[in-house]
């Protein structure tokens, strides 16, 4: 059963590993992402240059906030070109998960981006 988990473990790590890819691969920006239909800065509430899928909209804000959820948010620069993914989580597990390429990461890990809520940028690089 350990050997089972721990193989979980990985195969999920490694499915993470290849989102920030899947989603510079598709070459939007931010236009073309909120054109179909995704939740974008202020229009949802978030800081310039964050959107959210249409699927995480739809649930916004009370259902993604709902305690433990978990959501991905596409990261843009200030000309709406595609910079990282974000995933943001209010899981208190996050406290204190590895997230070593977040250069906003104070100390390697999730940090705590408002009270409760912990993010990490995956860069695509």
């Amino acid at each position: 059963m350990r050997r089972l988990i721990v193989v979980l473990a990985l195969a999920s790590a490694l499915v993470m590993a290849t989102v920030p890819a899947a989603f510079a691969a598709g070459g939007s920006d931010q236009a073309q992402k909120e054109a179909a239909g995704w939740g974008c800065a202020a229009a949802v509430g978030l800081p310039a240059g964050h959107c959210i899928s249409p699927g995480t909209r739809a649930q916004w804000p009370a259902g993604v906030f709902a305690k433990g959820n978990t959501f991905q948010l596409l990261v843009f620069d200030a000309n709406g070109k595609f910079v990282t993914a974000e995933i943001a989580t209010f899981e208190a597990s996050a406290d204190g998960r590895p997230c070593p390429h977040d250069e906003e990461s104070p100390d390697g890990n999730y940090w705590e981006f408002i009270p409760g809520l912990w993010v990490c940028h995956h860069r695509s690089e």
